[in-house]
């Protein structure tokens, strides 16, 4: 029996292998008089410790203590340790790119959340400057977090402040491009609209996600947030969105298609029919229809069906929810955003009436060039726009044009000779598809002037 005491072990039953040894542990006096059952415990017969070299030694810290080498340089951690360039190259990255570093680097987590606030705001004023001031974060405190620092709210020291987090950020970016390719598609099919449409637009969004009449008709009465510019370029776009399904040619769809897609919660409902992501059916056509409207709205003498869930598969909970309050079918009876849009430009006396046709006539004639605007392409399997030199038709295709109608009407009739007339025409630098007043209908209208003052007197 050893002299060391019980469960400790002498020097010759050490092993020398170095590597592992034999341990043997008596049972404590506690287990002695223990039952059989509760002298289950595994037995220890051997530890082998793994020990690596720590393969971070040479990125975290100095040398590890005896080295004499010198760490390597990375270009990327002396950017992140460096007090300027961190937060300018933070802002640079790309959305997904930001999200990755923060997910896998540890040293850019930890400055990310020491600096979180001033990162995300600048990273989102960087990608998209008037989306994240008019989408700002104190509107969406779903998007919100508690600071990762733990700075206090209102000096309350028990208490986390809430700050914008990178949901926020995708959202606002999201956005910016929603907004930016609704108005790309519609410039590429020669429906131009002013530059200031674009902020319009996402005031538009934010007057859709609210699901309350006096909260849509508060925010549209202030001046300040709605100007009076502001109310001519949205009829503008919706002057041109009707143009564009209604489109003789194309064919896109239907006019009252616009005012059923600017109905709903958001517009990415419109941007995803715009770029064929989402196809309208027939089917389909009707649920989105008996959702958004009202049974009195809806034509039930002619189709008595939408009014009966059987027929069109929509729950009756569901039927005209956007069109109430709160989107629930107990509601009260809401406008829609783009009838308030025009109640209010009524009860400010715009008259929007007498500018239709130069909301129609917009982007593509050029009034003090008295010529038309060269429409924006976008070739197949190619990314960028274009914008040709010459607006359609080109000077050469309509010399060889009109010179063809030429030969094909060299007739002379009772009202002149018909011949080299467009020609002629083309040589005087008149614009070909262009109103053009010509000295006969100058006098028509003098003369009809001079009867009507005739006929007063």
């Amino acid at each position: 029996m050893s002299t060391k005491g019980k469960g400790k072990r002498v020097a010759d039953d050490e092993v020398d292998d170095g590597k592992s040894a034999t341990i043997t542990i008596s049972a404590p006096a506690s287990h002695i008089m223990a039952p059989a059952s509760r002298l289950t415990a595994p037995e220890i017969l051997r530890r082998h410790r793994h020990r690596r070299e720590n393969v971070a030694a040479n990125v975290w810290g100095p040398c590890l203590p005896g080295s004499d080498a010198p760490l390597p340089f990375s270009v990327y951690k002396a950017i992140l340790r460096h007090p300027n360039l961190f937060f300018q190259f933070a802002i640079r990255l790309s959305q997904k790119t930001i999200i990755d570093l923060y997910a896998i680097d540890k040293e850019f987590h930890y400055r990310f959340n020491k600096y979180s606030t001033s990162i995300i705001h600048d990273f989102a004023r960087h990608h998209a400057p008037q989306a994240a001031y008019i989408f700002s974060w104190v509107l969406f405190p779903e998007l919100c977090i508690s600071d990762p620092m733990l700075r206090p709210m209102d000096g309350r020291p028990h208490l986390a402040r809430d700050i914008p987090s990178l949901r926020w950020t995708q959202m606002v970016i999201h956005r910016d491009n929603v907004v930016r390719t609704i108005l790309t598609i519609l410039a590429t099919n020669g429906h131009r609209v002013p530059r200031e449409t674009y902020i319009v637009l996402m005031k538009f969004w934010l007057l859709m996600e609210m699901n309350n009449t006096t909260l849509r008709t508060t925010f549209l009465a202030d001046n300040t947030i709605w100007t009076n510019q502001d109310l001519y370029f949205f009829h503008l776009f919706l002057m041109k969105l009707d143009m564009h399904f209604n489109h003789p040619v194309h064919n896109h769809g239907f006019i009252d298609l616009s005012h059923m897609l600017l109905t709903q919660k958001t517009l990415s409902t419109l941007h995803n029919v715009l770029v064929g992501q989402q196809t309208l059916d027939y089917d389909d056509l009707t649920d989105m229809l008996i959702r958004t409207y009202h049974e009195e709205d809806l034509d039930l003498d002619t189709n008595p069906w939408l009014a009966d869930p059987e027929e069109h598969g929509v729950v009756a909970d569901n039927m005209g929810t956007l069109s109430r309050e709160g989107w629930i079918f107990e509601g009260e009876s809401m406008h829609s955003p783009v009838d308030l849009v025009r109640i209010e430009a009524i009860d400010r006396g715009l008259d929007i009436q007498e500018y239709l046709i130069d909301f129609m006539m917009y982007g593509y004639i050029d009034p003090d060039r008295k010529q038309n605007v060269a429409a924006p392409r976008r070739w197949r399997h190619e990314k960028k726009i274009l914008v040709p030199k010459e607006p359609w038709p080109i000077p050469s295709a309509t010399t060889g044009l009109l010179a063809t109608l030429d030969k094909r009407y060299d007739i002379t009739q009772e009202g002149g000779d018909l011949k080299n007339v467009s020609v002629n025409r083309v040589q005087q630098s008149e614009t070909v598809f262009m109103w053009h007043l010509s000295r006969k209908h100058d006098a028509q209208v003098g003369q009809i002037e001079n009867d009507v003052e005739g006929k007063c007197r």
